[in-house]
């Protein structure tokens, strides 16, 4: 799905008078019976729970646990969409695909039924120093770093308008999410590599797990309850980052005797790449949580 109509969808299903934008929190304060929110535009908001769902750089985890310190991946991306009626000579099929070679990879899939094309090309690189999604990149600095590659790929970077580039930072698993009635959600506390595809959709997991255990916990048990989300949470999502941080360097192999191996596991079906092998990640029900 585009990411603009997963947010879409999600808007769409809370009460109008519950979103409230341009707020930008400055601070939090847990009383024990209630969390006190500030924000730059000076409003309070006092609620029973604070949740950080507030993106890679949170404010809520920052004021939690004090600075982070990613790691740079030697990874940047080239990422952008294109209108599939640009590609229609490429006869691109509709499963997502993904292109391996040395020190980079290419993967792209439809969106939004078939009327876009993303698509995100990964090249290793030594150094970077900023972490954005939104900095502009130059498609012809995409198209060169293909050279050589298949022509279906060159085919789809020479009919984009618009790239973004993207440097690549790990984190490790944090040994703790929550604080008395506050805790972290998706990139906050899990911000993990793209190469499974997992980013949003471990968020959305986090989502159901959280609202199951609220349910369960009520206001009452609002500590026990964090408590409980983060303990069904947190290893599994530290196992997908895990995963991903595996693919960054099983996809960019040089050629050689490991690269051999890994395609030969890959024909066998005994990989991600096969469903059996990632019913642990696709067939995972989120709102099955133990008790408070």
């Amino acid at each position: 799905m585009h990411r603009a109509d997963v947010l879409r969808t999600l808007v769409s299903a809370l009460p109008p008078d519950r979103m409230h934008i341009g707020h930008r929190l400055t601070g939090l304060v847990d009383h024990g019976d209630r969390v006190e929110a500030t924000f730059e535009n000076g409003a309070h908001v006092n609620a029973d729970v604070l949740v950080g769902a507030d993106g890679i750089h949170s404010t809520v985890r920052h004021i939690l646990f004090g600075p982070e310190k990613p790691r740079f991946t030697g990874c940047m991306c080239y990422r952008g969409l294109v209108p599939a009626e640009r590609l229609s000579h490429l006869a691109i099929p509709v499963e997502a695909q993904i292109w391996m070679g040395p020190g980079k990879h290419f993967v792209h899939y439809y969106v939004r039924n078939k009327e876009l094309l993303n698509f995100v090309a990964i090249i290793d690189q030594d150094t970077w120093t900023k972490e954005s999604w939104t900095d502009r990149g130059d498609a012809a600095d995409a198209i060169m770093g293909f050279e050589g590659w298949h022509p279906q790929l060159r085919g789809i970077l020479q009919a984009v308008d618009e790239t973004f580039i993207w440097a690549l930072f790990e984190r490790p698993p944090m040994p703790r999410w929550s604080v008395g009635r506050v805790t972290l959600l998706g990139d906050a506390c899990h911000a993990m590599l793209p190469f499974m595809a997992q980013g949003a959709a471990q968020a959305i997991e986090d989502g159901e797990a959280l609202a199951t255990c609220l349910v369960k916990g009520g206001t009452k048990y609002v500590a026990n309850a964090l408590t409980l989300y983060e303990a069904q949470r947190l290893p599994r999502t530290a196992r997908v980052q895990a995963a991903s941080a595996n693919n960054k360097t099983r996809f960019h192999l040089p050629d050689g005797p490991e690269q051999v191996a890994r395609d030969a596991e890959m024909a066998k079906g005994a990989t991600d790449f096969s469903v059996q092998s990632v019913a642990w990640l696709y067939g995972h029900d989120a709102s099955q949580v133990g008790n408070v």
